[in-house]
């Protein structure tokens, strides 16, 4: 189905707003340009006027057949002699075919007729209307006649040269309209181009979003509320839209059971924020205790609740590619709303890698996240023997490879427990090295659901293959390990979670 073309328009001019002598004033502003006149008069409000607001004269016209020298100077017409016309306003909510022949006949003498007469009301007027509009006039031996209701009005109001007409009794200006526009796309265009010079076709930079009106940066304790709605912050540029640009506004730990249809996320840290030194130790231990907890669920269920923000071009006031010491980045000046800040929009979904990309809808949201989150620690530290890996596992660890899974049959890796921590050899470049897994998280599953898992996977199914031995029967019962790579350094500082 296409998508419908929406169309900006102007609503209905209000001419009920305007008392009776400025709709006067306006029908005779119009009037001005109607016809070259030689005089047009206001004589609505003066009284006794005749039933008639506006007199106008047209200039004379002098036959091409009387010249100067000839004629005698009672053939040549007065210059004030030119037609009469007569102009009534009515500035009422209904005028059918009985109100105009009511007005023409209280107005318009059939002994004594102007040439051209013109009514105006700010009505719609019916056919029936204008037929006795027509049928009166011509009956009294008027020559030119016009009726001017709200479309024809509006129409002379919307032509550009009336458009000082427009502005002056309604304070709409179409030109002003157009003006802007220009200057908005204009401005618009700017913002991109520069943003693209300084970010680059595929931004990935941080930049610093600061609020158009504020006066107090870079003082943060200047807004007691500056942790909940913060007048200046620091984003990380993903991408560029139509519109405007895409930053990441957060990155928060998640849980996703794809099979179960359930998620949860918890929002007391940004995943996306780097533990530097500046930060607050409480808010570096809550970073960790919140890290450790996600690194404890089974790794097919981590997930990342990530959220866009589209920060529109049009929205972008001043761009400083410079920044400064503070914030050694670009800084984009942009003003600041109550709800949202300096974005036009939000969009959230579950990212499970780089790769793969989760919607939220149609998920069910299930409390895994507690409020509060306990400092992370070690289990037991297994001081050996060290483990044998197959060749696989063993290379993986060898070239940096932090996460391992482990497979075992019967008792095997019985004597493990979540956050254990055992030693495993390595040899070439790194054998020199003390390297230790810690165990993230254990589960038994059997044989069946394992190989279902793997369908789909040649490295799991190597890894099974290789690590088991033999033929994986469908009621075996497997211990899955799930391991992290670290290091005797991170055990001698108690650093279970860098």
């Amino acid at each position: 189905m296409a998508k419908p073309h929406i169309t900006r328009t102007v609503g209905p001019i209000h001419f009920e707003d305007l008392d009776p002598h400025r709709f006067e004033d306006l029908v005779r502003q119009l009037a001005y340009d109607f016809r070259p006149w030689k005089s047009i008069e206001s004589t609505g409000r003066g009284g006794a006027d005749d039933g008639f607001d506006v007199r106008a004269f047209e200039e004379a016209r002098v036959p091409a057949t009387v010249m100067d020298d000839e004629a005698d100077a009672e053939d040549i017409p007065h210059p004030m002699e030119g037609n009469l016309w007569m102009i009534q306003c009515k500035r009422e909510k209904e005028v059918g075919p009985k109100k105009v022949a009511t007005i023409i006949s209280d107005g318009v003498a059939a002994q004594a007729p102007p040439y051209g007469y013109i009514l105006a009301a700010p009505v719609h007027f019916s056919k029936a209307a204008h037929d006795r509009f027509r049928e009166e006039l011509r009956s009294r031996g008027v020559m030119e006649f016009y009726l001017w209701g709200a479309g024809e009005l509006e129409d002379m109001l919307f032509q550009p040269k009336n458009d000082h007409i427009l502005f002056a009794f309604f304070g709409l200006s179409l030109a002003t309209r157009r003006r802007s526009r220009a200057a908005s796309v204009r401005s618009t265009v700017l913002a991109k181009n520069k943003l693209m010079r300084v970010l680059g076709d595929r931004p990935v930079q941080r930049v610093l979003v600061r609020d158009l009106d504020d006066e107090s940066y870079p003082y943060e304790g200047d807004y007691p509320d500056f942790d909940k709605n913060p007048r200046w912050k620091e984003y990380k540029a993903h991408s560029f839209d139509p519109c405007g640009l895409v930053v990441t506004e957060a990155r928060h730990f998640a849980y996703l059971d794809r099979e179960g249809g359930e998620w949860d996320s918890t929002e007391l840290v940004d995943e996306d924020v780097s533990l530097g030194d500046q930060q607050e130790e409480q808010q570096q231990a809550q970073c960790l205790a919140v890290k450790g907890f996600w690194e404890l669920l089974p790794r097919a269920r981590r997930a990342i609740l990530v959220r866009r923000a589209l920060l529109r071009f049009d929205a972008i006031a001043y761009i400083d590619d410079k920044g400064d010491s503070v914030f050694d980045m670009p800084h984009l000046y942009v003003p600041y709303e109550a709800k949202h800040g300096p974005f036009a929009g939000f969009h959230e979904y579950l990212e499970i890698n780089e790769h793969t990309q989760v919607p939220l809808e149609g998920l069910t949201r299930k409390a895994v996240f507690p409020d509060r989150f306990s400092a992370p620690s070690f289990g037991t530290v297994h001081s050996g023997p060290a483990l044998t890996l197959d060749a696989a596992t063993h290379a993986r660890l060898q070239h940096g490879r932090r996460e391992v899974t482990l497979y075992g049959l019967g008792s095997q890796y019985g004597q493990l427990k979540p956050t254990d921590v055992v030693p495993v050899s390595l040899h070439g470049s790194r054998a020199a090295e003390k390297f230790f897994i810690k165990v993230t998280n254990i589960g038994v599953v059997k044989g069946g659901v394992l190989l279902k898992q793997a369908e789909h996977s040649l490295a799991m199914q190597h890894d099974i293959g290789s690590q088991l031995g033999g033929t994986l029967k469908a009621s075996d019962k497997v211990r899955v390990v799930e391991a992290a790579g670290i290091y005797e350094w991170q055990i001698d500082q108690n650093r279970p979670v860098i």
